[in-house]
């Protein structure tokens, strides 16, 4: 297997390319951008802000798919480094952003049209809720196409 730094590539511009992939993140996530966390409907809000205003340079960003964060969260030390620019934690079972814990990012995908999943990092445990619940502690990190 590879080393992770063969995998990604800091795009000095904001954005890192997952060269596995084909994909470009957003370096900084809703929650680092806005200092607030998004329930269903605010993410999908913020992703056509984003693309209405061209952010960083580009109007095809979209909410990534289950597959594709799990994909990114396997990639654990990468992330740490090149998302969260902090150093690798001791896994903790608090679920709080601030401390360390595990963090929760929305999905494309939707179960039913009135559900919706989000993925957990670092653990990469997908759960299904209602869009219509505000759920505490998820923000989007936003991806598109290379």
């Amino acid at each position: 297997m590879s080393d992770w730094k063969d995998l990604f590539q800091e795009n000095n511009d904001n954005t890192i390319s997952q060269l596995d992939e084909d994909l470009i993140w957003a370096k900084k996530d809703s929650r680092q951008e806005l200092g607030k966390w998004l329930n269903y409907d605010e993410a999908m809000a913020y992703r056509d802000a984003c693309n209405e205003q061209k952010y960083l340079g580009f109007s095809d960003w979209r909410v990534p798919s289950k597959s594709e964060l799990r994909n990114l969260f396997k990639h654990a030390d990468a992330y740490w480094e090149m998302f969260m620019n902090l150093p690798s934690k001791k896994k903790r079972n608090v679920s709080n952003y601030q401390a360390g814990g595990e963090w929760s990012f929305w999905t494309a995908d939707t179960r039913y049209d009135t559900y919706a999943w989000k993925c957990y990092f670092p653990s990469c445990k997908e759960v299904c809720v209602d869009q219509q619940v505000s759920t505490t502690g998820t923000s989007v990190r936003l991806v598109r196409d290379s």
